[in-house]
């Protein structure tokens, strides 16, 4: 708004704002629609497991029990693993929410920002996603305050502080550090994993032409479709991996429970 104003366009920068926190709350939400479903099944597989452990397999053991047969290992491993949670439910619990709190503390220093933040960005299926909407959002950011008539350095020092993660920033501010010691904007671009040479290549003709900000603009636009195809694969891969994850881990529990019964019909 203040580039805006200095230049006398303040009614084009406002529209073009608009968009800007348009398409910033549209992958905002995109990803929290994206990440809801396997934090879902995560908390279901969890609430399942407890159930099964607390209620269903005491009733088995008892059976067992009073049979005074020997039971097999992974059986056994279960029922202890049940007593284990019934007997100790309220130290699991303090230790969850203590867990909780101190991973909450150590993600608010700046080292543990820093390696949770580099952590994500390389984890698989999720990372790629994530660099996806990091290039896009740079892009996009840059384009609108570069129309807006912002100089380069002051936009990457925005783009840097709204970055969003910490990895993200710290290479925002070496390509800055870069362009005020004389180099050109792509050529920091081009180091490190985070800008894909299509893109660098692209910066490099937007420099060339005068048309920087076009250029950046259209980036922002062709990484938004793939932001919406990265998406959609990352849940088509996730779904199925939780599907087996659950019912790998129910499973195992409803065999194990059968297991000594298996055992009983064929001794009869």
């Amino acid at each position: 708004i203040q580039a805006g104003e200095e230049s006398g366009n303040l009614d084009l920068i406002l529209s073009k704002l608009v968009v800007y926190i348009e398409k910033a709350a549209t992958v905002k939400s995109q990803v929290k629609s994206a990440m809801a479903y396997p934090v879902g099944v995560l908390i279901l597989a969890f609430v399942i497991v407890t159930g099964l452990l607390v209620f269903v397999v005491p009733t088995f053991a008892q059976q067992f029990s009073e049979s005074g047969k020997e039971l097999p290992g992974i059986t056994q491993m279960i029922i202890d693993a049940s007593n284990f949670l019934s007997n100790n439910w309220y130290f699991l619990l303090g230790s969850l929410i203590i867990f909780f709190i101190v991973f909450k503390i150590w993600l608010g220093s700046v080292n543990g920002r820093s390696t949770f933040d580099k952590w994500i960005l390389k984890a698989p299926v999720v990372g790629p996603v994530l660099k996806k909407i990091a290039v896009g959002r740079f892009c996009s950011t840059m384009s609108s305050m570069l129309t807006s008539g912002v100089n380069l350095l002051d936009a990457l020092k925005i783009c840097a502080s709204s970055a969003g993660n910490k990895t993200i920033e710290v290479f925002i501010e070496s390509v800055r550090t870069a362009l005020e010691e004389g180099d050109k904007f792509s050529t920091p671009l081009s180091k490190g994993d985070l800008f894909p040479d299509m893109v660098v290549s692209m910066v490099e003709v937007g420099e060339a032409t005068g048309a920087l900000d076009e250029m950046l603009e259209k980036i922002s636009v062709f990484y938004e479709e793939e932001v919406d195809s990265a998406i959609q694969t990352m849940l088509s891969l996730i779904e199925p991996i939780m599907i087996v994850f659950i019912g790998g881990v129910v499973g195992f529990i409803v065999v194990a429970m059968y297991l000594p019964v298996f055992d009983m019909a064929g001794t009869m």
